[in-house]
Formats: C-alpha cells, sequence, structure tokens
C-alpha cells in the first residue's frame, strides 16, 4: 500500500507550501535555483505531477509560473520576456512539457492503482467472506457431530426404552413407560389416562406427581379443545394460548386399532426438550408403546380366558387376587390408589354368570375388575384409581342395581 492523499484541499496546501518554501529559500539566500541544472522547482513539479496527476501538476505549474514572474520583477528584469525570449520561453515550455507527461503518467498510475487497489479489496471482501463461510461451515461441522453423537446416545436410549418396555401386561408396559420417559425427557409431573368406551371420559391408569395434578377422571367436551385435537390429529400436541387454563403442556396418543386408546400427559417438560427433534423421539416412544400395549394386551387376553368363567369376564377368585396384587405393586411404586368391594350374594335365581356380568358391567368402568369367588359366594370388585373413601358410592350403586334386576344378597 502506497501513500494516498484522497483530499483536494491537502493536495493544493502542499503545493502551495512546497512552492512558497522554495522561492523563500531562493529569494533569502539568493540561491537562484532558476539557473540550476537540477532545478528543484522542475523536481518538485515532477513529483507532485506523477503524485497526483495532471490538474495538480498544471497547479504547481501555476505556481512556478507566478514565482517566475515574481522574481523577473524583483531582480529588476521584463517580465514579457518570459514568454517572449526563446531562452526564457524555452524553459517554461519544457516545464509545461514534464508537468504534462509526468501528469498524465501519474493519472495512468493512479488509475490503474485504483483499479488494483479495488480489486485487492474486492479479493479481501470475498476472502473473508469465504473466512464466514468457513468458520459456518466449522460450526455446521461441529454440531452435526454434536447431533450424531445425541443420535448414537439417543438410540441408546430408545433400545433401552424398547427393552423396559418389553413387559407382560399392559399395565406394567404402562408403569415403565411412565419411568422411562420421565427419565428421558426430564419430566416430574407425567400420567397416562384410558380412554373409555363413552370417548367422553379419562381414566387414570398411571401418573408420576402430585395426586391434584391428575384428578382420577378427566371428562372431554367442548370445553376441552386440546384433548379434541389430539383425538382429531392423532398425533402428538403442545398446548396453545387457546386451549384452556388447566389443560397440561404435551399430550400424546397411544394408539392401536387406529383408534387412541391412552393419553400421555406432561405437565411441566422443559422448553428446551421441545424442540422438532425431541418431539419426533417422543413420537416414536409413543408408537413403541402403542405397540407393546396392544400385543400385551392380546397375549393376556388369551392367557386370561383360562382365568374367567367360561363365557364371561369374571375372574376366578385366585386369578383376581392376583389382579389386586399387581394394583397394590402400583400403589407402592406409583401411589395409585385403588379399591375392592367384597359383595356376598346367594343364588342367582336362575340367572347365568353372563346376565350378572351384564347387569353389573352397566353400572361399572370399563377398567375395574369382576371376580367371583364359586365357593363363598361372593363377588369382588377391583376399582383401579379409586380413592377407599370413595367406595361406598360404588357399593352403593352395585346393590342397588341387583336389587332392581332381582339378585338377592346379603
Amino acid at each position: 500500500m502506497i501513500y494516498r492523499q484522497t483530499s483536494t484541499i491537502r493536495k493544493i496546501l502542499e503545493v502551495l507550501i512546497v512552492f512558497i518554501g522554495l522561492g523563500v529559500l531562493d529569494q533569502y539566500f539568493e540561491m537562484e535555483m532558476r539557473e540550476w541544472i537540477l532545478n528543484p522547482f522542475l523536481l518538485a513539479l515532477l513529483l507532485f505531477s506523477l503524485r497526483y496527476g495532471l490538474m495538480i501538476g498544471l497547479l504547481g505549474f501555476l505556481f512556478t509560473i507566478v514565482y517566475y514572474s515574481v522574481d523577473t520583477v524583483w531582480s529588476g528584469g521584463d517580465v514579457f520576456l518570459l514568454y517572449y525570449d526563446n531562452t526564457l520561453f524555452t524553459e517554461i515550455f519544457f516545464l509545461l512539457i514534464i508537468v504534462v507527461i509526468g501528469g498524465l503518467y501519474g493519472t495512468s498510475f493512479k488509475e490503474r492503482y485504483d483499479t488494483l487497489s479495488d480489486k485487492n479489496a474486492e479479493i479481501k471482501e470475498e476472502n473473508e467472506e469465504i473466512k464466514d463461510v468457513l468458520a459456518l461451515m466449522e460450526d455446521s461441522q461441529r454440531s452435526m457431530q454434536n447431533q450424531v453423537l445425541e443420535s448414537e446416545y439417543t438410540l441408546k436410549r430408545i433400545y433401552e426404552v424398547g427393552k423396559a418396555l418389553d413387559q407382560p401386561t399392559p399395565d406394567l408396559v404402562r408403569n415403565e413407560a411412565i419411568s422411562v420417559i420421565s427419565d428421558l425427557f426430564g419430566a416430574e409431573e407425567i400420567a397416562i389416562y384410558h380412554m373409555d368406551s363413552s370417548r367422553i371420559a379419562m381414566r387414570l391408569k398411571e401418573r408420576k406427581g402430585p395426586e391434584e395434578v391428575f384428578p382420577q377422571t378427566v371428562f372431554i367436551n367442548e370445553d376441552t379443545l386440546m384433548y379434541r385435537r389430539l383425538l382429531s390429529n392423532k398425533t402428538v400436541t403442545i398446548r396453545t394460548i387457546d386451549d384452556e387454563d388447566d389443560a397440561p403442556l404435551l399430550a400424546g396418543p397411544i394408539m392401536w386399532g387406529n383408534e387412541v386408546q391412552d393419553i400421555l400427559i406432561i405437565n411441566d417438560l422443559e422448553f428446551d426438550r421441545m424442540t422438532r427433534y425431541q418431539i419426533q423421539i417422543l413420537s416414536l416412544i409413543l408408537d413403541w408403546l402403542s405397540n407393546r400395549i396392544e400385543k400385551s394386551h392380546e397375549s393376556v387376553m388369551k392367557e386370561e380366558e383360562m382365568e374367567m368363567f367360561p363365557g364371561t369376564h369374571i375372574y376366578y377368585k385366585d386369578a383376581f387376587d392376583e389382579k389386586v396384587a399387581l394394583q397394590q405393586q402400583r400403589k407402592d411404586d406409583y401411589d395409585v390408589d385403588f379399591s375392592v368391594i367384597q359383595l356376598k350374594f346367594e343364588g342367582f335365581h336362575g340367572m347365568s354368570k353372563i346376565e350378572a356380568e351384564i347387569i353389573l358391567r352397566t353400572y361399572l368402568r370399563e377398567l375395574d375388575i369382576i371376580g367371583f369367588d364359586e365357593k363363598n359366594q361372593e363377588f369382588y370388585f377391583l376399582l383401579p384409581g379409586t380413592h377407599p373413601e370413595d367406595v361406598s358410592i360404588v357399593e352403593d350403586r352395585i346393590r342397588k342395581a341387583l336389587y332392581e334386576k332381582g339378585g338377592n344378597y346379603v
């Protein structure tokens, strides 16, 4: 980079100061610079014309003519001889030729320099852009590497989730689902609800978190916009500002038979966990969970046919006790309430167990389990999610149903 002066005023001042300085030195010391072979005025003109181009060179030539004229007058000579005497005129003309040639060369050189300088600036700008692109590519590469590492970690976790969900019964599958999803997404308030056959209510199956956060029953009506949107779209649904105040932060469908059978609810998911990637992972886990619940349900139903009275869904007493033990395990592990009703029943007055079940099922929920002790002629009812304080309401409803339908009980 060479010295560049962009201010025209400074260029003029430089020329003025230099030629005034030369004139003062010439007059004060009587140096007769005009007579020198290496005339300082000639050198100054050549320097300015080469440095700043033709126009500034001509300005310097004008200052030189003015000084020559003043010097001639002060020395008692005739100023007109400068322009009519061949010797003096030749000297001035020679200065003009030097200025024109030097100025044209300086202007041409300046234009070439400006062109090269502009190209250099463009190249530097392109280099900076390339550096920025390279930096962006490096950041993208690091991000992709992190995503790959994260993906490998997530795939490992998904494999662990798959192993955890490989349980023999739907309830155990749901239990493990609550545990692994809570751990995977850092959620402390999470629950699984089961849709009843009416499709207007959800019954609590599993939960992690305070009891008051997850009621035993959630009714679906016109005000529950989020649940209606989930049932319609059948995809993971995030709460919006238009949803009801008590809507969960996130809900996901658990499906089999092409219908939403269970709904996963998360209340306290962190926002940095709600990326598109994490939602896709959750959708994958829900698909896996749906498949495992459906298959375990089919397997359990086949196995439990041998544990029920023929043609009914009423369990033998031993099988019923196993169901109670399982609910007790859920109570210990996840603090999910349940209740058991024991009802002495003597004789059916000609009614079959199928007819008795039809009567009872009308007043029970889909998830309630019926058992019968044939030896002692006692009915047992397992009510998952029902608090012991509320069991009397259900018991009165069952007694009333049997009484009105002609049953004989004590």
